[in-house]
């Protein structure tokens, strides 16, 4: 459960990482410039921080639901706060420098530096703001056009993917419904509560349904549910896991073959006028 000291912080964060993501899918170049804003920020953050008030950084040792990570923290990072941060905080602006870089070659290395900071934080749990990290990390990785796809069979599978995990998804949820059968009452008493229990998976196939067609708009609709539902659960990491996570990965699902086909037409668009 996050702590309620962390709910707002937590949320706000998520929400700026999906949002990026987002945004990497429509204006890529806007949400690199974002990446470069949030190392930036983090490198002056953790610098100033580590000096000023080094204390703070052993508090995420109660947040983490790693041993290895809890222990490091406690024992000898515990007495070397500085001689840890200060570093890491100079490389969080390296990495903004080279995102920044007008040098595809220097984007790419900084995308590497990036990926690697970002999964070794992912431990971290709740003081990382956990899933941010991978959301942000897919958000830098999609604003670079490093998730592009060449294959004509490649293709057709990311057209299908998100329409068959939504549908998936809304049978996964339709099974928490049978709940309402488990309670001692007869069929037909139980069933108001049963369809009570099926507005979520409804609500869900109505969003693939309108995605079918639209899929950006499905695709920003479903980070809107996921963090909707994070919100509702107070904290409960796990409830956000198993609901949030699942409308995360649909929603990127439709926004990557969105943007996909949205580049692919704009190219045969392109060629047409050329030839």
């Amino acid at each position: 459960m996050v702590p309620r000291e962390f709910l707002v912080p937590y949320l706000i964060a998520n929400v700026i990482g999906l949002a990026v993501l987002a945004l990497a899918f429509w204006r890529p170049r806007i949400a690199r410039w974002v990446g470069v804003a949030v190392f930036a920020w983090a490198a002056a953050t953790n610098a100033i921080t580590s000096l000023t008030h080094p204390e703070v950084y052993v508090d995420y040792a109660t947040l983490t639901p790693s041993g290895l990570y809890r222990d490091f923290i406690l024992g000898w990072f515990s007495r070397h706060v500085q001689l840890i941060v200060l570093p890491i905080a100079m490389g969080q602006l390296i990495v903004a420098a080279l995102l920044a870089s007008r040098r595809d070659l220097h984007r790419r290395i900084g995308l590497a530096w990036a990926i690697v900071f970002l999964l070794a934080i992912a431990p971290l749990g709740v003081g990382a703001g956990f899933p941010f990290s991978l959301t942000f990390g897919l958000a830098l990785l999609v604003s670079l056009g490093t998730l592009r796809v060449a294959s004509p069979r490649i293709e057709r599978v990311l057209w299908w993917s998100p329409r068959v995990f939504g549908l998936g998804l809304c049978v996964f949820l339709s099974l928490f419904a049978l709940d309402a059968f488990g309670s001692g009452k007869s069929i037909v008493q139980a069933l108001p509560a049963f369809a009570i229990h099926l507005v979520p998976a409804a609500v869900v196939l109505a969003v693939v349904a309108v995605a079918w067609r639209w899929e950006w708009v499905g695709g920003i609709v479903f980070f809107v549910l996921a963090i909707a539902y994070a919100i509702l659960t107070h904290g409960y990491l796990s409830w956000m896991l198993v609901i949030s996570g699942p409308l995360v990965v649909e929603g990127l699902l439709f926004l990557w073959s969105w943007r996909h086909h949205d580049m692919a037409q704009g190219g045969s668009r392109h060629a047409a006028v050329v030839s």
